[in-house]
């Protein structure tokens, strides 16, 4: 590429927005901005050309209409050089980096700000600047938030002078979520205070016929059209989560999804053994990414992103033992939507606490065990209950049918890959050894393909699975799943009896040279 590269600037929140510019400056970047984004940077001493003088359009009716503009979208949405070098002789001038965040809606309407002044806080060129870079981010890259600054700071410095298309694709992924988060709190404002909620249709209070009971409204449910609330023990509106065990230190409010992955987080550490060492799992959708066991918090979670780190993106941390500066650093170079743990040193806490959409939760565990005992579904009216699947009694009488004998690290293996299983969606087949997990195959409908699934993940990563262990959260109804698995280097495997075929995949194993070990338990999560 011989031409120069350009940044089009427009934010509300200025945080670290000199040193940024200044640094994109230094790379050769054209800054072009937005009125006020335009004189901040000259405050700075930044050379900076404004959108106006670019479009030759004046921003309007106050400010509303400063962006929309072809000239603008264009030089975004122009795919590649190609298109561009058409577009040239129309005047558009294409954007390189694209950095924007919004008008703080929520936070107006948090201080009390009436109708009229609400509507004036919803962003509509924003949201459409981030969208169009975020949608052409083959070529363009942009940046949602100052949260991403020092990661795409050090991009910047590399040879290229611009972050790879993996990044870019990553802060696109992050780019639709701040949009989809912001859409959600305009549409549950104009729910949740306009006639629409007078309709008896829109009512969504619940009777609680216990006093102890508290129910908070959640932004969303899974999906931004769902409305969602959250009940649980106590009468503490200031701190609601302590009657779940949890205390949140900073960052945006909990989510639905959020609060769904952090109770399958807290649940999966809670079910190991970690004999003195730290645990760290890494949760997306519910299922773990990985789990990683280490003498430190940052051993752990280097562990637990081994396997899959791609897929932990956007994710949930969980640990058992204190989170300190190093785990911190490593967590703070990422993008994380929930961390949990027991404690947060000082210096992590302040490291983390500059991420500020980066929920911090500590965790009082017996509290948490407590309160979260038992499983409840949902369809309307009809709600089904259940015990928890509560603790691994298997793992006392469980039988060695084919293949070596386990020595002491393969059990070991064993045994952490089972407990680890039991929070993987069925079908699932999880790979690894005593440290932690180096492929999970989750929720496929056959187990073959969770076993493949696994192998995969982990070849992605070239990852050495000879002599590995696995644990089947139920039977292998045939040979072939263990035949894979073999295949790929697996030597020993954890797994319920109750096939039909039960004898045929015992023969597979022992002429395999398999170490298989049988429970009398299955772990079954739907």
């Amino acid at each position: 590429m011989n031409r120069r590269r350009r940044a089009l600037l427009s934010v509300t929140d200025k945080t670290r927005l000199g040193e940024l510019a200044r640094a994109l400056a230094g790379r050769g970047y054209e800054l072009v901005a937005s009125g006020g984004t335009a004189a901040a940077l000259r405050d700075e001493g930044l050379a900076v050309r404004e959108v106006s003088e670019l479009t030759g359009f004046p921003e309007i009716f106050g400010g509303r209409i400063k962006t929309l503009h072809p000239l603008v979208f264009g030089g975004i949405l122009g795919p590649d050089e190609t298109s561009l070098a058409q577009a040239a002789g129309l005047g558009v001038l294409p954007f390189d980096v694209v950095v924007v965040n919004l008008y703080d809606f929520a936070a107006a309407v948090d201080a009390g700000a009436d109708e009229a002044a609400a509507i004036e806080k919803i962003d509509i060129g924003g949201p459409s600047l981030l969208r169009a870079a975020a949608k052409n981010h083959a070529r363009v890259c942009v940046l949602p938030d100052p949260a991403f600054y020092d990661d795409f700071l050090e991009a910047l410095a590399g040879d290229a002078g611009f972050p790879d298309l993996e990044f870019r694709r990553n802060m696109a992924a992050a780019t639709f979520a701040v949009t989809a988060d912001y859409d959600a709190a305009i549409a549950d404002w104009f729910v949740g205070g306009h006639a629409c909620c007078d309709d008896p249709d829109h009512d969504h209070d619940h009777d609680h016929d216990h006093e102890q009971i508290l129910g908070i409204e959640l932004r969303y449910g899974e999906n931004p059209h769902q409305k969602a609330e959250l009940m649980l023990p106590g009468e503490d509106t200031e701190d609601p989560l302590i009657g779940m065990g949890l205390r949140q230190l900073g960052g945006k409010e909990l989510s639905f999804n959020n609060l769904v992955d952090v109770v399958a987080a807290v649940k999966l550490v809670d079910d190991l053994e970690v004999g003195g060492r730290v645990a760290c799992a890494a949760i997306k959708h519910t299922n773990p990414c990985g789990v990683g066991l280490g003498a430190t918090a940052a051993a752990a979670l280097a562990r637990a992103l081994l396997g899959d780190p791609d897929a932990a993106f956007g994710g949930v941390f969980a640990f058992t033992g204190e989170v300190d500066a190093d785990a911190a650093a490593e967590l703070h170079a990422r993008f994380c939507e929930v961390v949990v743990a027991p404690a947060f040193t000082e210096e992590a806490q302040d490291l983390l606490g500059r991420k500020k959409n980066l929920r911090l939760l500590t965790l009082d565990r017996e509290a948490f065990r407590a309160a979260t005992w038992g499983q409840v579904r949902i369809f309307g009216d009809v709600q089904l209950h259940q015990d928890e699947d509560e603790g691994f009694p298997e793992l006392e009488s469980w039988r060695h049918v084919a293949g070596p004998a386990p020595d002491a690290g393969t059990a070991d293996a064993l045994r952490l890959l089972w407990r680890v299983c039991k929070h993987v969606k069925s079908n699932a087949v999880v790979l690894g050894d005593a440290a932690g997990t180096l492929g999970v195959g989750a929720g496929q409908m056959s187990r073959v393909d969770s076993a493949r699934l696994a192998v995969r993940k982990a070849a992605d990563r070239e990852l050495a699975l000879a002599g590995c262990a696995c644990a089947s959260d139920a039977f292998f109804p045939f040979p072939d799943g263990l035949e894979e698995l073999h295949a790929a280097g697996v030597r020993a495997v954890v797994a319920p009896a109750g096939s039909i075929r039960d004898a045929d995949v015992i023969a597979a194993a022992e002429r395999l040279g398999v170490t298989l070990m049988h429970t009398d338990r299955r772990h079954f999560r739907h």
